[in-house]
């Protein structure tokens, strides 16, 4: 892209994180080359936690009433749907610990696209199993 070009907006489906002070912080603890690996793997984990949680945030909840250990009445929200995880296999599988830790007990489904050996295509092998 040239200096002059402007870039392109994004579709009015794509949600942006708010650039909070404690994202600003995380990106640059994710950029920094000096990093130690296992401080990086814990920030980019955070960081997906966050991704998911939004994503989560956007699914259909409806309102539920359930009563307190104190025996008063707390009205909350039910998830309305079920949900499982879809990670491409050597790419989309960073963010499967995050998901497990933010969704119990959450289905995993796997897809891998690799060329075929005689033609470069891609192939799409899906397996679907609850790890």
């Amino acid at each position: 892209m040239a200096a002059t070009d402007s870039p392109k907006p994004l579709p009015s489906s794509v949600i942006v994180l708010p650039p909070t002070r404690e994202l600003k912080a995380l990106h640059t603890l994710v950029r920094n080359a000096e990093t130690p690996r296992p401080d990086f793997i814990f920030y980019a984990e955070r960081l997906s936690r966050l991704v998911i949680e939004r994503g989560l945030a956007q699914l259909p909840f409806s309102t539920c009433a359930v009563t307190t250990p104190t025996n008063m009445i707390f009205e909350g929200l039910s998830l309305n749907t079920s949900i499982c995880g879809v990670s491409v296999v050597r790419s989309g599988a960073t963010m499967e610990a995050g998901l497990r830790k933010v969704v119990k007990d959450v289905p995993i489904g796997k897809i891998l696209i690799q060329g075929d050996p005689s033609t470069g295509e891609p192939q799409v092998d899906v397996k679907f199993f609850v790890l």
